[in-house]
């Protein structure tokens, strides 16, 4: 995990998290740039344009707290349509030889069973077409 701050917000990036969805990138380049090291210059925008784009990180590897206030306690799982679960807030997942995977949200979790980064998503739902209205009743 690193972290950026510009005094306002303080940026989180967790590269295992990613799914590379892109919308860092797509929206805010001179900000979030990969060609170049480090890959991202907080200074380069506004607080403000900066929040707006992590907002739209799906799988939380970008996430960003108030230099000023204490991290949220609550936890909430969204279900995106053809897609991942979303895990929001502090939390702890913990694998099933009891290693804590993350301790902190939000990240994408696999609901489609293509992942290589179970049980965290890679996005690979898109690529395998995963319909979630298909999925089988009982």
């Amino acid at each position: 995990m690193k972290e950026y701050s510009n005094g306002e917000i303080v940026v989180c990036w967790n590269p295992e998290k990613c799914m590379h969805a892109r919308e860092c990138v797509n929206g805010l380049p001179k900000v979030f740039n990969n060609a170049q090291n480090p890959w991202i210059n907080i200074e380069a925008a506004t607080s403000e344009e900066i929040i707006k784009v992590i907002d739209r990180c799906p799988s939380g590897a970008l996430t960003y707290r108030k230099a000023d206030k204490p991290e949220q306690s609550s936890i909430r799982i969204k279900v995106m349509k053809n897609g991942p679960l979303l895990v929001e807030g502090n939390c702890i997942l913990v694998d099933r030889d009891g290693k804590e995977d993350a301790v902190n949200g939000p990240f994408a979790l696999c609901r489609c069973g293509g992942s290589k980064k179970k049980p965290f998503c890679d996005g690979s739902h898109i690529r395998i077409g995963f319909d979630d209205s298909k999925s089988e009743q009982t």
